[in-house]
């Protein structure tokens, strides 16, 4: 993507419209309360409060966002009411500070959302340790708080919903560009001087993003759906749906589009075909960017990058191969290269499809999916019973771990900061709670970032303050690096954390005579409060494998079941009807976010300490395996349907297809139990890939089938020899990994 391309992207982005509302939710009531009451300390109060409350204004449903907000603003509040009332008193405060801190991050058992809600918690009870209060103040310091997150989530919830379809439309951008990078990543395979093992890890990162975006996009759109006006439905809502539909969609057609790219090398490595192959799907990615930027900017898409060259030049090399008797010599690698060629075929009517969609005016109220109550099973719903705390109150919960480290590192930073000349208490806990997280890997990587982005941060406030002399320009800088230390929060922590430092120290310049001094002091107390937080992170460590094995079973059950829906017309035994085509998405869907978790967990284990990198080797080949049997599935779907339904009518003898898929499934059950593949594996592959040859030849030998028909099952011959394949892997791996089970 052109550097003018991306600015716009992050311009549009929904990245920078949140920095940009979480900057001026926190500075206009601080701004009000100086210039207008002249009161400072109740500015950075109420502020402060805001502050806490921001930390959960994540893209997401409007209701979700705002119970949020109002828990931390809560929650946080009694918890700094509690610190302030403790700070007449240092011992009474180190006795408060540490169990307050270990309760309010236990609240991370409850869910994907509390330990933001925890931490933004923590946050404004640790600003509280900025002054000393009396009773008096502590209550009015505590109820400045809680105003500062009132107002904030006043004002999030009133922009956000102001701003709803925006935000849709930015979200759906965001999948449409992360389908983008997929398809990029494919396209490394067909450039032979890149390594297939890392092109297979950049491709299983891009797949966790996708899923990641998705399920962003999935959560506003279905509880926005299309509604009646006027006896229709709502033209614009029906595009956004649709929109959103049609994305999904050509994800599971790139994902399908999966081959054997060892194969294809060997064989047409010496052709053009490779290069064209890699030609077409970056221009057909370069297309998707386009085409999400279209719907970042609200128009119709214009820039095209429509790879109409290569798809002739390979249409030229697929009938002179034809000619020359490929199939013949090297069917298999034929049929991998039809099958990629249509694949790319389907993938650019896909994107020329969406393209329509954007077209104005809009005046088409189909929906891809019929609108019904099933929609909603695609939402994630999250009960977790209020009793979980008590259960968790042991060193087997990773929550109890973290909360201990989390209490015990406050407890030293405030000590530290209380005693050691040149500190500041609240800086340096503030450090703490930045960079100490649940996982291990987490805290190393934040801990590196926070601490270079300060110290350039440091550098870049100081360049400025020295050389800009004007408070106005200064004002503005410093606006100018709040938004855009926000906007980078969620995708670049060290980008977020340079600019976060220099807005603070430069508002530190402006409000302190001796801002200069106080630069240095919070360049040291950030390095305590990293010093600490690296110790703790040793302390009662919860390694990532200890986790793993539940999303191992998850990814192969999820992976089975999704088999099972797509292929139960087919398989001998079925364990029951075969699904609906919403069954097939919702299993589909499943399979996604079991795969994207894994992945995210695989990635965390490998930043930790070798000593704790279990089963790397198998854990990598798994994922890999798993990818290509999930694109495997999808690319048997729509031509097991047509078939099933050709062997009712055309007498086509498919037991052998039965067969296949039958062993697929139990390889996956073995897997699932962890029992490892049968001995007569490959004798046994042999056998059902020789009958899935002979079906394929009995069918042209009849001539009962059409031409058409030959060719789907010539496709799904190859498809069931690679999902025989990736099964026996994925048993082979599942038993050799013995990682814990709860």
């Amino acid at each position: 993507m052109h550097y003018a391309l991306r600015i716009k992207k992050f311009l549009y982005s929904q990245y920078f419209y949140g920095g940009l509302r979480i900057a001026c939710g926190i500075s206009l009531p601080a701004a009000l309360m100086l210039v207008v009451f002249h009161e400072r300390a109740l500015g950075f109060a109420i502020a402060a409060g805001a502050l806490g409350a921001c930390q959960v204004d994540m893209p997401g449903p409007l209701k979700h966002k705002r119970n949020d907000m109002l828990a931390c603003t809560l929650i946080g509040s009694l918890a700094a009411l509690a610190t302030g009332l403790a700070t007449y008193w240092p011992l009474l405060l180190w006795l408060t500070v540490a169990p307050l801190a270990f309760m309010v991050s236990m609240l991370d058992v409850y869910g994907a959302k509390w330990p933001r809600i925890s931490f933004a918690a923590l946050l404004m009870m640790v600003v509280t340790l900025s002054q000393t209060f009396t009773f008096k103040q502590a209550w009015i310091n505590a109820l400045c708080l809680f105003a500062g997150g009132l107002w904030y989530t006043c004002w999030s919830t009133a922009v956000s919903r102001w701003q709803a379809e925006r935000m849709e439309q930015q979200a759906i951008a965001e999948s449409i560009f992360a389908v983008a990078q997929y398809l990029r990543a494919r396209a490394r395979f067909y450039d032979a001087k890149n390594d297939l093992d890392e092109c297979y890890r950049n491709l299983v990162a891009r797949q966790v993003a996708v899923v990641g975006t998705q399920d962003a996009a999935r959560d506003l759109v279905l509880r926005n759906l299309p509604v009646l006006r006027a006896g229709r439905l709502d033209a614009r809502r029906a595009m956004l749906f649709n929109l959103f539909i049609n994305m999904v969609d050509l994800h599971q057609m790139v994902l399908a589009a999966h081959i054997n790219y060892a194969q294809m090398r060997e064989a047409f490595d010496d052709s053009d075909v490779m290069v064209f192959f890699r030609d077409l799907i970056d221009k057909a990615a370069s297309d998707l960017d386009y085409l999400g930027m279209a719907v970042l900017q609200d128009r119709a898409s214009q820039a095209r990058a429509i790879p109409k060259a290569e798809l002739r030049a390979l249409e030229y090399e697929i009938d002179a191969r034809r000619k020359k008797d490929f199939p013949v010599r090297m069917p298999e690698a034929y049929a991998a290269l039809l099958a990629a060629f249509r694949r790319a075929w389907s993938v650019l009517r896909r994107i020329d499809k969406m393209h329509r969609t954007l077209e104005r005016p809009f005046s088409c109220t189909d929906t891809e999916l019929r609108i019904d109550q099933a929609l909603q099973n695609f939402l994630l719903r999250e009960r977790v019973p209020a009793r979980q705390i008590f259960s968790n109150l042991n060193l087997n919960s990773p929550s109890f771990r973290h909360a201990l480290r989390i209490s015990g590192a406050v407890a030293l930073g405030l000590w530290l900061g209380k005693s050691l000349p040149l500190t500041n208490a609240y800086w340096i806990c503030l450090t703490i709670i930045v960079i100490l997280k649940p996982g291990f890997s987490l805290t190393k990587q934040r801990n590196t970032q926070r601490l270079a982005g300060t110290v350039i941060g440091c550098a870049l406030s100081v360049a400025l303050t020295l050389g800009v002399k004007s408070t106005p320009v200064l004002l503005a800088v410093m606006f100018a690096c709040m938004v855009l230390g926000y906007s980078f929060l969620l995708f670049n922590y060290l980008v977020s954390v340079i600019f976060i430092s220099a807005y603070v120290l430069i508002l530190y310049h402006l409000l302190a005579p001796e801002g200069m001094r106080l630069i240095g002091e919070r360049a040291l107390d950030t390095l305590i409060g990293g010093v600490i937080a690296t110790g703790f992170n040793y302390l009662f460590p919860y390694w990532e494998y200890r986790s793993m094995g539940p999303l191992v079973k998850k990814v192969i059950v999820s992976t089975r079941r999704y088999f099972e829906t797509i292929c139960a017309r087919l398989m001998p035994e079925p364990s029951g009807v075969a699904g609906s085509d919403l069954d097939g998405r919702l299993a589909r869907k499943n399979t996604h976010i079991a795969f994207a978790n894994l992945g995210n967990a695989f990635k965390r284990m490998m930043l930790e300490p070798k000593a704790q990198q279990k089963y790397v080797a198998e854990l990598n080949n798994l994922l890999i395996q798993s990818h290509t049997l999930a694109a495997h599935i999808a690319a048997v779907a729509p031509v097991l349907t047509e078939t099933a339904d050709s062997a009712a009518t055309q007498h086509v003898n498919h037991s052998s297809l039965a067969r296949a898929l039958g062993t697929v499934r139990a390889n996956l059950k073995q897997a699932e139990a962890g029992a490892g593949a049968p001995n007569n594996w490959l004798q046994s592959y042999k056998t059902l890939a020789r009958e899935l040859d002979e079906m394929v030849v009995n069918a042209e030998k009849t001539g009962t089938q059409t031409a058409e028909m030959t060719s789907e099952l010539k496709l799904l011959a190859y498809q069931c020899k690679q999902m025989l394949t990736s099964s026996y892997l994925i048993c082979k791996d599942a038993s050799a990994i013995r990682l814990p089970t709860a």
